[in-house]
């Protein structure tokens, strides 16, 4: 059973030590005495990735001293994963982790580790059999290393290259244009992937949850995050707190997140801390999470068809959360897809105002390109 690689959190972590309105109370521990929590009612689970140099008991302290929103499923603390004895084997543990426990119906989330184990994410996904598309909070594309631009072991290099190749989509949210080479960004362009620059994401937060919504995994990098926020070593610019904790909730409420990363967190008590709340941000998101399948003739949606020159674009809105989808051309996406049926990719109300003024939005012709 893959879950007996996880270790139990140190027993001082007991209820009896906090509220009852508190995480810390109503939390299922992994606990030498009680062994691993039955994962019957679990929604959410987390484990940290804990290293001699790391460990997460003050990312505990702080999240177990949350109190709780109006939640209506039960979390879980699995404990800590070691570290194998080589990479490989921390990769394997963490991917057969993760597949049992989306089986199982529970949302992983992993804290703490290199970013690197994304890999780990995505590889989990080969035994469930589906394509994945990929969400990265992250100021570069990690394509390379310090010494080379392209590098065949770097994680991104391994998903996109490696079979089996499960991955449809993948989006970055935060890219610092300083420390991207034009050849990653032109790369990412020939696969029609998408890359969001920082201040275009924190101009408008708003903007990045199509790509949440249709996201199967999150991976967050914590140096996304402007150091003085964290009171670490890391990059001058980048999110900050609050609009950290907004997109961890964008990622809660996306009724197909699978599984969420969170990595590169700094050794100290204010990235502990602030790790905790972002944690709690995903449950909260979670907690509203509301499954939408647009289909013809459904009387919760609203279609609209918008002709320009010789294409005619579909719009779906949907009545209830006011959320849209588009389809796009191509025989790629005539077909049910794994997250939407008919071909349906989610979209913003403004890919809507941008083809009534007959331009053709680049949402709809990524996702052409990428058809053909």
């Amino acid at each position: 059973m893959s879950l007996s690689y996880l270790q139990p959190v140190d027993d001082t972590f007991i209820s009896e030590d906090y509220k009852p309105q508190q995480v810390g109370f109503v939390i299922q521990k992994h606990l030498p005495s009680l062994g691993i929590p039955d994962l019957t009612d679990i929604k959410i689970a987390f484990f940290c990735l804990d290293t001699l140099s790391q460990s997460f008991n003050r990312f505990r302290e702080h999240f177990y001293s949350l109190f709780v929103g109006n939640w209506d499923f039960n979390i879980a603390d699995l404990g800590n994963l070691p570290q194998g004895e080589t990479l490989e084997q921390t990769h394997f543990a963490i991917s057969q982790i993760v597949a049992q426990l989306i089986k199982e119906g529970v949302i992983p989330v992993v804290v703490g580790g290199s970013q690197e184990f994304t890999y780990s994410l995505y590889r989990a996904f080969d035994s469930l059999e589906q394509m994945v598309n990929l969400v990265s909070v992250d100021a570069k594309f990690d394509f390379g290393n310090a010494d080379e631009l392209f590098v065949e072991n770097s994680y991104m290099s391994r998903l996109i290259s490696e079979p089996p190749v499960n991955l449809l989509d993948f989006t970055n949210l935060g890219y610092q244009s300083y420390y991207v080479a034009q050849e990653e960004l032109d790369l990412l362009e020939k696969m029609c992937f998408e890359a969001i620059r920082l201040g275009n994401v924190t101009n408008d937060l708003k903007s990045i949850e199509p790509a949440m919504r249709d996201a199967d995994i999150v991976s967050i990098d914590m140096t996304s995050v402007q150091a003085k926020d964290m009171l670490a070593m890391g990059n001058v610019n980048g999110f900050n707190s609050r609009e950290i904790c907004a997109i961890t909730r964008y990622a809660g409420i996306s009724s197909n997140v699978q599984v969420m990363g969170i990595f590169e967190v700094p050794n100290t008590d204010l990235a502990s801390q602030l790790v905790a709340e972002m944690l709690w941000y995903f449950c909260e998101g979670s907690n509203f999470r509301i499954k939408e399948l647009p289909v013809i003739n459904d009387e919760n949606y609203t279609k609209y068809i918008v002709p320009i020159d010789d294409i005619q674009i579909e719009f779906f809105k949907s009545t209830q959360t006011e959320r849209w989808w588009m389809k796009p051309g191509g025989d790629k996406y005539s077909g049910p897809q794994n997250h939407v049926p008919s071909g349906l990719v989610p979209c913003l109300p403004q890919d809507y105002e941008e083809a009534i003024r007959g331009s053709i939005p680049e949402r709809w012709w990524r996702t052409y390109r990428k058809s053909v």
